[in-house]
Order: C-alpha cells, then sequence, then structure tokens
C-alpha cells in the first residue's frame, strides 16, 4: 500500500505540475503600470467611490478630473481610464493583441467600454476578499505539514509530517470559500448583464469557461472572441488552481495580472496575448516543498465528499503521515510514505 502511495502521489505532483525547479525571482514590486506620478486615490479608495446607483458614470466623472490634473490612477483604475478615454499616445498599446475588427468596435460601441467596466468592478470585489482567505488557508496548509531533519550525517534526509485532519479541515474551508465567490462573482455579472442589457458580453458559459482555463498555450488563440464575463470567470478559476499549485497558461496569466492589478489588462486581451504578457514578465510564485506535498495530500486524498477520504485517515489510525524525501527530478518530488 505504501509503494503504491508513493507511486501515485509522485504522478500526482507530475501531472499537475506542482513542482517547477524553474527558480524564477519573484518581483519585488508588481506594479508594471503605476508610474511614480502623482495620484489622488488609493485602489480601495476608487473602489469605494464606485458604490453608486450608477458606478460606471461616476467612474467618467473620476477619469475626466484625472485628465484634467495630469493625475494617474492606480490599477486597474487607470488602465480602465486610458481604454475609455485614451490619449493619442496610449491608442496604439491598447491595440496589442486585438484585432483592427475588434479595436475598432471596443473603441466606436459605448457597451464594449460598458461591459469591460462592470466585468472588471465584479472581478474586483470578488478577488479583493478571495485573495485573502485564499492566503490565510495557504499559510495554515503550509502549516499543517512540519518538516524535519532526521538521521545523523553523512546519511541526514529530511521528512515532512502531515497532520491529515487538519489538511482535510483546511481543504474544506478552501472549497467552500471558493464556492462562495465563484458564486458572488457569477452573481455580480449577471446583475450587471441584465441592468444594463449587456448579455452578450457578460453572461458566462461555463463550458467555454471550462475549456479555457484547461487550455494549453497553442489553444489559447481559440478562445480569442470570448466575452468579458467569461474571461472574468475563468480568471478566478485560473487564478485559484495557479495558487493552488497546478499552472495552465491561462492560470500563469490570472495570478500574474491580478497581482499586480492588472484586471482590466487581463480581460481586454484575449487570452493568447494575456499569456504571452505574463510570460514574457517571467513572474512565478515561489512555492516551498511544504506546500506541495499539503497540496499533493489534499488533491489525492483530501477533496471535499471524497468517498476515500475517511476510509484512508482510518487506515492511518493516527491520521497523520510522514513523507520522506526521496529524490527531486526536474518535474517532480518523490516521497516515500509512512504511516506515524
Amino acid at each position: 500500500m505504501m509503494a503504491a502511495g508513493v507511486a501515485a502521489l509522485s504522478a500526482a505532483l507530475d501531472m499537475w505540475g506542482l513542482v517547477e525547479l524553474e527558480k524564477l525571482a519573484y518581483a519585488a514590486s508588481l506594479t508594471p503600470f503605476i508610474s511614480a506620478g502623482v495620484r489622488e486615490y488609493s485602489r480601495e479608495e476608487v473602489f469605494n467611490m464606485l458604490k453608486e446607483p450608477d458606478p460606471y458614470e461616476k467612474f467618467k466623472e473620476i477619469a475626466k478630473a484625472a485628465i484634467e490634473k495630469n493625475e494617474k490612477l492606480p490599477e486597474p483604475w487607470e488602465s480602465l481610464r486610458m481604454m475609455k478615454m485614451p490619449k493619442k499616445s496610449e491608442e496604439e498599446e491598447l491595440m496589442i493583441g486585438r484585432s483592427a475588427e475588434l479595436y475598432s468596435k471596443y473603441r466606436e460601441h459605448e457597451n464594449y467600454r460598458r461591459a469591460l467596466f462592470y466585468a472588471v468592478l465584479a472581478l474586483e470585489e470578488v478577488f479583493a476578499v478571495y485573495r485573502t482567505a485564499l492566503r490565510e488557508v495557504a499559510a495554515s496548509l503550509k502549516e499543517a505539514v512540519e518538516k524535519r531533519e532526521v538521521g545523523e550525517e553523512p546519511f541526514r534526509r529530511v521528512m515532512y509530517m502531515a497532520d491529515l485532519g487538519r489538511l482535510t479541515q483546511l481543504a474544506k474551508k478552501n472549497e467552500a470559500t471558493f464556492e462562495e465567490a465563484l458564486s458572488t462573482l457569477k452573481k455580480r455579472l449577471n446583475e450587471y448583464a441584465v441592468k444594463y442589457g449587456l448579455r452578450n458580453l457578460l453572461d458566462v458559459k461555463e463550458d467555454v469557461t471550462r475549456r479555457l482555463t484547461e487550455a494549453k498555450a497553442p489553444e489559447l488563440s481559440e478562445f480569442s472572441g470570448v466575452n468579458f464575463g467569461v474571461k472574468a470567470y475563468a480568471a478566478l478559476i485560473a487564478y485559484r488552481e495557479y495558487a493552488l499549485g497546478r499552472k495552465s497558461p491561462y492560470g500563469t496569466a490570472a495570478w500574474y495580472w491580478l497581482e499586480v492589478g492588472g484586471s482590466a489588462r487581463l480581460l481586454y486581451y484575449a487570452p493568447k496575448t494575456a499569456y504571452s504578457e505574463a510570460k514574457r514578465a517571467r513572474v512565478e510564485r515561489p512555492v516551498a516543498v511544504e506546500e506541495l506535498v499539503a497540496e499533493g495530500l489534499r488533491r489525492l486524498f483530501l477533496k471535499p465528499e471524497a468517498d476515500h477520504c475517511n476510509d484512508f485517515i482510518k487506515l492511518l489510525g493516527s491520521g497523520k503521515l510522514a513523507l520522506m524525501l526521496e529524490k527531486e527530478t526536474k518535474t517532480s518530488y518523490v516521497f516515500r510514505l509512512y504511516n506515524v
């Protein structure tokens, strides 16, 4: 049983891409758009100012005032300002990754600008809350796996002690938090779609969303025509998967753009362009081995309502598991499993 467990864990870590040995520095300041210019409001202050009966009209007032004062708004509001009221010097940048036809449609039709605004507004509202909750869960997942060094030199080895009971509770909490965030996002998008007549631009098609989040890089060009609602919904799913270890092209894009406050760019760009720009930025989230162990176990045994979860913990008796690091490959870590 233990040998099978080793093989399964190794396969899971490799399959989900949980280990990336390409150690890229995590940027100290993830703010590619915000210059050192004077800004009147913080990101949160602008968001709070938009809590009015017609947020879009209020945003136009804020954007106009920023232009008149030659000030920059914090992201994502500055990018939205540029997309709504671009200066001549900014128009060329707006065409990155867009066909001339779609760019022209965006510039000429107010509904496209309005839909992008409300998609960003909905995503920002949910993401601000979810990112905080996800980071708390991720920190707890890491703490639920204790790193120990055992043995004497030259045979000293690293062992990871996992508390499966605590990991199970955290997995359920994480799942519940995510489902609530996803439900809220879909609700907001639907509200804006109905209220402002933007269904064709904000409606979420879950089958398309799923395919986008799972698409490989060469397949992203197939999604260039998806609407803002689909991209926003897919972004939250892909961000969560990336944060918990599963890397996909759109997950890479979602992680990068949302972390730097670039939700407007993420939703404006075609998925292929959003991914290409994120990849070019070469920003990665560093992951500790303890997090990889916790996530690997969660995916194998601790998914909420998984039938084999309780049986596996009962089989262990104590609900504790020790993993001895056997070897490290280019794509995975291989462990030997022990019952404590």
